[in-house]
């Protein structure tokens, strides 16, 4: 069952961010279950967990929509992930070592690359970007929190490329985190990491209504 589940959840995830499934629709169960050849016991249990992700709305006597963009939620996403990300690279940065770091500038370039306006390549890259620093920290909750609020970031993400066709123009490159990370620049690496999470509140203020 589970791993139907999965199945289900990616196929209406990758349906929201690519806006097949528009912001406000109603998620009516039985066509859904019609549209991904299944039954309605996984479907819901696939609901459940894209709402977890913010992915999924209820309202009493309407049932499942799909979430709605709200800037206020993008700029709370923002500061919850400058608070849990700079956390995993002071802990990371002491300890981290060269092998690492090749497997961060790998997937530094990944995310950099066009395949990285992908949401859901995206969200992988950025997963395992993040396993891969905390993987000497042993501090499992720490990335588990960091994951979760990464999937409702992409919801935002997702929907910046796809009005915009890349990401804000004045987002700096994660390039600059690799050369913080290689230097061991905390300070650096918060200052831009900062302003690459501004840059797309900003976008997202201008573009939507709450």
């Amino acid at each position: 069952m589970s791993t139907l589940v999965e199945k289900i959840v990616q196929a209406i995830r990758e349906d929201i961010y690519n806006g097949t499934l528009e912001a406000g629709e109603q998620l009516k169960q039985v066509e859904l279950a019609n549209r991904y050849g299944v039954s309605p016991i996984p479907l819901r249990e696939a609901l459940q967990r894209l709402q977890v992700e913010g992915l999924v709305e209820y309202f009493a006597y309407r049932g499942a929509i799909v979430a709605r963009m709200r800037k206020g939620e993008a700029a709370d996403i923002a500061d919850i992930r400058n608070a849990l990300e700079s956390l995993a690279f002071r802990i990371a940065l002491p300890d981290i070592d060269e092998e690492q770091i090749a497997k961060l500038e790998a997937l530094t370039e990944d995310l950099e690359s066009p395949r990285g306006h992908d949401a859901t390549f995206f969200m992988e890259r950025l997963n395992e970007y993040y396993a891969v620093l905390l993987a000497k920290a042993n501090r499992p909750l720490l990335l588990e929190m960091i994951q979760t609020n990464l999937k409702r970031a992409t919801r935002y993400y997702a929907e910046v490329v796809r009005i915009s066709g890349s990401r804000p123009s004045d987002a700096p490159s994660r390039q600059t985190y690799l050369q913080a990370v290689k230097a061991r620049d905390i300070d650096s690496l918060t200052t831009h990491m900062e302003a690459l999470h501004a840059a797309y509140v900003r976008f997202v203020e201008a573009h939507f209504e709450d």
